[in-house]
């Protein structure tokens, strides 16, 4: 199994202006782009599911990725919400104004109704990455072991998700830095003896944002190293 983190597009609450910064934010213009070119990246590989956080922001993202893939199916999971939300996400009819592709949510909408949850994940780090191996768990168990799945989320999140991906811990001091449409992938397979082994394929990937500022197309680089587990 292949699965692929990826970060939704830039909006105006990455920028430092907290006065422009608004509760579920739409991409930017610079977002936008950048997500238009990460659908034109994965619109010939093979990705055998696409999943994504009900946020206004992941869904604008993997909706460029599903256009580009005949209108691929989107299954939307609520767990992949960022950390620390604490505002009601958007119904699934909002989410097909935005992504037609979306399926019924996997998980009840509204608020993030983890109990103190959601509080506890801004003052504890480890308590977003257990939720982060509990998706990580219900991927590996429910999806085909020769499957590709993409997953599109959050900043903060997908750090843990990354974590809980290699089979590692979250220690504060150690990041799994991710830009926007940034884009990680992880490899499980069996090695010798019939043992499982993870391979990080990439890490925070961002060639397909080559030459954007000069309006530059998309080149190659990075893509071998995916391709060649996605063909």
């Amino acid at each position: 199994m292949t699965l692929i983190i990826a970060r939704h597009g830039e909006t105006m609450n990455n920028l430092p202006d907290p006065a422009f910064h608004t509760v579920d934010p739409d991409l930017n213009a610079r977002g936008l782009t950048q997500v238009r070119l990460l659908g034109e990246r994965f619109a010939g590989l093979r990705i055998d599911a696409l999943y994504a956080s009900p946020l206004l922001r992941a869904l604008r993202t993997v909706n460029e990725i599903s256009m580009r893939r005949n209108n691929q199916p989107v299954h939307i999971l609520h767990e992949l919400v960022e950390v620390g939300t604490d505002y009601a996400t958007l119904t699934h009819e909002q989410a097909l104004a935005i992504c037609p592709a979306a399926l019924p949510y996997e998980t009840a909408p509204g608020a993030c109704d983890y109990g103190d949850g959601y509080d506890l994940e801004i003052r504890d780090p480890y308590y977003a990455l257990s939720r982060a191996y509990r998706v990580v768990s219900r991927l590996r168990q429910t999806c085909p072991e020769d499957a590709t799945v993409l997953l599109v989320g959050h900043g903060a999140f997908n750090q843990r998700l990354t974590a809980a991906a290699l089979r590692t811990s979250f220690p504060p001091d150690f990041i799994f830095s991710q830009d926007n449409t940034g884009v990680s992938a992880v490899n499980y397979c069996s090695g010798g003896k019939g043992q499982q082994v993870t391979r990080l394929l990439m890490m925070n990937d961002t060639s397909h944002l080559y030459g954007m500022e000069a309006g530059g197309g998309i080149p190659a680089l990075g893509e071998g190293r995916l391709s060649a587990f996605l063909s």
